[in-house]
């Protein structure tokens, strides 16, 4: 499959899994759910992930991507269809907590193949510049997911919104389709058979470390994904106003990687992931005391333009340092780790939001960035010194 047509498939299957969890949270909202409600309700995109995510991966180094891809594409088409289906007055919030199950699984299915594909496409001096490729693409899908699901929202209704995901299921679908002829790939795989612990990874101390860190990384990337629509719904922004917000955020990410090729001539990996967890923890604080339409859209610029540069270089990090053999089922356990915060997250700090309001939720992830940033430092000084002893 050819890197362009990859990664226009990553951004379909991106867009759709946005386009959902936008639309679920405001949809919810709107029906005068409480913080903690809609704390449950996204916290469960990750349930069923936290569970299986490393079985996936070792599945995918055993059978290749095409076929988890094609049943990741299928599960998030059948999620988004369940709220057009079933209706608020017949079903009340049932179908979002199902579709919220169907489209987190689904949409690990895909990512896992495609980041375990894209490494076996890249040769390790060019893997950093593939991968900011890669992310560019989810980028572009991560602005027009909640962009998109605003306009319609405001325009038509919050049922509708979910044709988007749908349509765009059915699009990747197609690409998927026409791309199978060119699903085998070279790499070494795996015997299905072959029984492995996957927490034998966290014996490899440059991946542990790199696995703890990515989990505070993406732990502040998803939970703004929580805490924008609730705090913008609170100061009276619109759907699409709030949609516009988390684009700007997605655009950030994008103007970023455009510049990563650039600035990983002259940055290490471990000095981006100190900057980028540092710019989490000021602009969340900061977040709380905004209630200008204007200032939102700039802070959530700055926030994209920090975490936006972290993957790139995580993913990077991740291949070179898993086992041979081992990636997809290394990249299913940062998952793993990934989707336990976003299971717990999303119900402590919608109980805390209940309890003490949003601010709260927004202080504590900053607390807990920068606590990143110190973690990131001491890894940081620990190389330098071991380069200096070489």
């Amino acid at each position: 499959m050819p890197i362009v047509r990859f990664i226009s498939l990553a951004a379909l299957c991106h867009l759709a899994f946005v386009a959902t969890r936008f639309s679920v949270s405001l949809y919810a909202i709107d029906k005068d759910a409480s913080t903690f409600t809609v704390g449950v309700i996204l916290s469960l995109f990750s349930v069923i992930p936290m569970l299986i995510s490393v079985r996936i991966g070792k599945w995918i180094d055993s059978v290749g991507p095409f076929i988890p891809t094609a049943v990741g594409i299928f599960l998030t088409g059948t999620g988004a269809i369940l709220p057009l289906v079933f209706s608020y007055e017949t079903a009340d919030l049932a179908p979002l907590l199902v579709s919220a199950c169907l489209v987190g699984t689904g949409f690990t299915f895909s990512i896992l193949s495609m980041q375990q594909y894209l490494g076996e496409l890249s040769a390790p001096g060019k893997r950093a510049m593939v991968f900011s490729w890669f992310a560019m693409g989810v980028s572009i899908s991560g602005f027009l997911g909640p962009v998109l699901g605003g306009i319609i929202i405001d325009e038509f209704s919050h049922r509708l919104s979910f044709l988007l995901p749908l349509v765009v299921s059915v699009c990747a679908g197609l690409v998927l389709f026409f791309a199978q002829k060119n699903k085998r790939t070279t790499a070494n795989r795996v015997s299905s058979s072959k029984i492995t612990n996957p927490f034998q990874l966290f014996r490899y101390k440059e991946l542990r470390d790199v696995l703890i860190i990515t989990g505070l990384i993406s732990m502040c990337w998803d939970l703004q994904n929580f805490v924008i629509p609730l705090h913008g719904s609170k100061v009276g922004l619109s759907a699409s106003k709030i949609g516009f917000i988390l684009g700007s955020f997605a655009l950030a990410t994008f103007a970023i990687r455009l510049l990563m090729p650039l600035l990983t001539k002259y940055t290490t990996e471990w000095q981006i992931l100190i900057s980028t967890l540092a710019c989490a923890s000021v602009c969340f604080f900061i977040f709380p005391f905004i209630e200008t339409y204007l200032f939102f859209l700039l802070i959530a610029f700055v926030l994209g333009l920090g975490l936006g540069s972290a993957q790139p270089n995580i993913m990077t990090l991740v291949h070179s340092t898993a086992p041979e053999g081992r990636i997809a089922e290394a990249l299913g356990l940062r998952l793993t780790i990934i989707h336990a915060n976003l299971v717990a997250l999303p119900l402590i700090f919608g109980a805390f939001g209940a309890a003490l309001g949003t601010s709260a939720i927004f202080w504590i992830i900053s607390a807990l960035a920068f606590g990143g940033v110190l973690l990131a430092i001491k890894k940081k000084k620990h190389l330098n010194s071991a380069d200096i002893k070489k």
